[in-house]
């Protein structure tokens, strides 16, 4: 398996991990489009060092904890907070009304 298709593999078991986390939690994490933009902005913007701190991980410890303890809950926590953005937005424009 190239290193490619192995970070395409984490990257859809993180986006599993992540939208799952969305669907069977709905009240954990943010509910409006007031917190979930923020927080998936903070998100995005803590991605920006991953490369560097997975290079630092691959040289000390190998590929398979970088990409188990850095690029897993990295993505992972990029896909929730993605959803729960998306959810905010569907809350704010279809609201559900019993």
């Amino acid at each position: 398996m190239s290193s490619t298709s192995a970070v395409l593999v984490f990257a859809i078991g993180a986006a599993f991990l992540g939208f799952w986390t969305v669907a069977r939690f709905p009240s954990f994490g943010p509910q409006t489009f007031r917190t979930a933009l923020p927080a998936t902005v903070a998100v995005f913007m803590l991605q920006s060092p991953l490369p560097s701190l997975v290079r630092a991980v691959v040289d000390t410890a190998g590929v398979a904890p970088a990409l188990l303890f850095v690029v897993l809950p990295a993505l992972t926590l990029l896909f929730w907070t993605s959803g729960c953005l998306v959810r905010s937005l569907v809350a704010m424009f279809a609201p559900h009304q019993r």
